[in-house]
């Protein structure tokens, strides 16, 4: 399920030498053929692998982006971790990671953000909607496991209060004091998430956007019918209806065990295919969610051959 792990070795070849001068000179002072000379072939070759200096820079940041989730998802799954000590040893990762491409990261966030201002009403990348939708839930999932499932409807406000900090130490980490440490900012944004959610959940005052409000959450009614929904929203129907229509017993504990698995799995930064298609092949035969496991399997199914697709097209 994550792309780089598909890659050839040439592309991933440009891409990691394009990544180390973006990193240390920025985009704008690194050329193509300066680019070509280092990983020893032509700049014609180098344009049929990439059309564009900005094909290869937006790649590059999703090579970033998907090696931090690997990263991520390594971290999820180490044991003698306690979740409080997991999520701060994933702020750290994210932290390092962003100091090691500032200058590449600071180009590419201008230019998203000119993008957003210039065509407001644009329709999304698929790609950024798919990480933001992970995003949530995963952010969910951590709050939950800090806080309990009474955090739920402060999901939304949390995850702005923790976007806008983390900017925020981020700028004055790069511009005004280069001493503070990744543990110590890292210790810092869970101890003032720690005081937002606990005061939350004291005062219990209505959110400010409620999670079902939230366009990641719920599938946009705007949306083109011709588009396939996101997998997290059809194992959660899964779910609803494994509960309400499945008679009590081994039979429902077992599918919603397994569909519990499959939505985790899902929500990892790195999804696990072998055991993706162990919990689909144990969902099987269930009639009440037949059509949602056809579906689900049909996007499945499109998203792995998208990503074998987009790398050997460049063989």
């Amino acid at each position: 399920m994550n792309p780089i792990h598909e890659m050839n070795e040439k592309k991933k070849l440009i891409i990691t030498t394009a990544l180390k001068l973006f990193s240390a000179k920025g985009s704008a002072a690194t050329s193509m053929q300066e680019i070509a000379e280092l990983c020893g072939m032509s700049k014609g070759s180098l344009y049929l692998m990439f059309k564009s200096k900005e094909e290869l820079e937006a790649s590059t940041m999703e090579y970033c982006i998907y090696t931090l989730m690997d990263e991520m998802s390594q971290i999820e799954h180490e044991a003698g971790l306690t979740s409080r000590e997991r999520l701060h040893k994933q702020i750290e990762t994210l932290l390092v990671h962003v100091s090691e491409l500032k200058e590449f990261l600071r180009v590419q966030l201008r230019s998203i953000m000119m993008d957003d201002e210039q065509h407001p009403g644009s329709k999304c990348n698929p790609k950024h909607r798919d990480m933001e939708i992970r995003t949530l839930h995963w952010f969910k999932d951590k709050l939950e496991d800090l806080y309990g499932p009474e955090i739920e409807p402060y999901t939304v406000d949390l995850i702005l209060l923790t976007h806008g900090l983390f900017l925020s130490y981020v700028k004055i980490w790069f511009t005004e004091m280069p001493s503070l440490t990744v543990s110590k900012m890292a210790s810092n944004l869970l101890q003032t998430i720690d005081y937002a959610a606990y005061g939350l959940l004291n005062q219990r005052p209505a959110p400010l956007i409620p999670l079902e409000n939230w366009p990641a959450w719920t599938s946009d009614s705007h949306t083109d019918s011709t588009m396939m929904r996101h997998p997290i929203h059809i194992i959660k129907q899964m779910q609803d209806i494994v509960t309400s229509d499945l008679t009590a017993g081994q039979s429902r504990n077992d599918a919603l065990e397994t569909i519990a698995i499959l939505k985790q799995e899902m929500m990892e930064f790195t999804p696990r295919r072998a055991i993706i298609l162990g919990m689909m092949h144990n969902l099987e035969n269930i009639p009440a969610i037949e059509s949602l496991h056809s579906e689900l399997q049909h996007i499945l199914d499109a998203m792995y051959s998208r990503f074998i697709q987009a790398d050997s097209s460049h063989k």
